[in-house]
């Protein structure tokens, strides 16, 4: 029989700690053939530095989770969602046209499957980047997408690429839908840095916040400057 000294020896200080809710971050990322060369490599490195930023985050409210979807002349998910801490970030290559509305509907699906993200997960960051115009059935995915339950509540950030011309700013304006939240515009590729800075800090601040279902915690004063233009 176990002394009660043996006994405390036995318990696991992290029994008592509240279980922390995932916080999931999905990446919507264009890799259509336009994004070929300087894009593809800043979106790399963009994705690396907002990865290496999320690890530091230790909090017992959230637990960054992060997937990321591209599209290309497909779609597919080559990140599952899963604690950042885990992720082995793959190299995105530039190739094809922009299906965006495949995209979409796998977004969806994953909202949707609660072995991905349980119903105990806090509102979703989802973040689109394009610098093209979708060239599939965009329109209704994205209606979907926007009226399901998850998709409509998610805090939803787009950075478009470049110009009016080169850039659909209509579909991402369409897709964040928020009065407050301005669809960014990076007219020169180093600008991709900025954004996902920006995005990182959003989490980041959603992560530790009192309430990280808030819209209230985002750090748009990062935008309203000569870094970023936005819409």
């Amino acid at each position: 029989m176990l002394s009660s000294s043996e006994k405390l020896m036995q318990i696991n200080p992290n029994d008592f700690l509240p279980q922390r809710r995932p916080l999931p971050v999905i990446v919507l990322a264009d890799v259509s053939g336009s994004m070929e060369g300087e894009k593809i490599a800043t979106l790399n490195a963009a994705l690396a530095e907002m990865l290496q930023k999320f690890q530091t985050v230790h909090d017992t409210r959230s637990h960054i989770h992060t997937a990321i979807i591209t599209f290309g002349s497909n779609a597919q998910q080559i990140l599952n969602l899963c604690p950042v801490e885990r992720v082995k970030l793959p190299t995105l290559n530039a190739a094809g046209t922009t299906a965006m509305g495949a995209a979409f509907d796998i977004a969806l699906r994953m909202l949707q499957d609660e072995q991905q993200m349980p119903k105990r997960s806090y509102l979703p960051s989802l973040v689109l980047v394009s610098d093209g115009q979708p060239n599939d059935n965009w329109e209704e995915a994205l209606q979907k997408l926007l009226d399901s339950e998850r998709g409509k509540q998610a805090v939803r950030l787009a950075l478009g690429i470049g110009t009016g011309s080169d850039c659909d700013f209509d579909v991402l304006k369409r897709f964040v839908n928020h009065p407050e939240i301005p669809v960014v515009r990076a007219t020169e590729v180093s600008k991709l840095m900025d954004f996902f800075r920006f995005v990182s800090m959003s989490v980041m601040a959603r992560s530790t916040a009192r309430n990280p279902n808030s819209n209230n915690n985002l750090p748009l004063h990062m935008l309203d400057n000569d870094d970023l233009v936005f819409d």
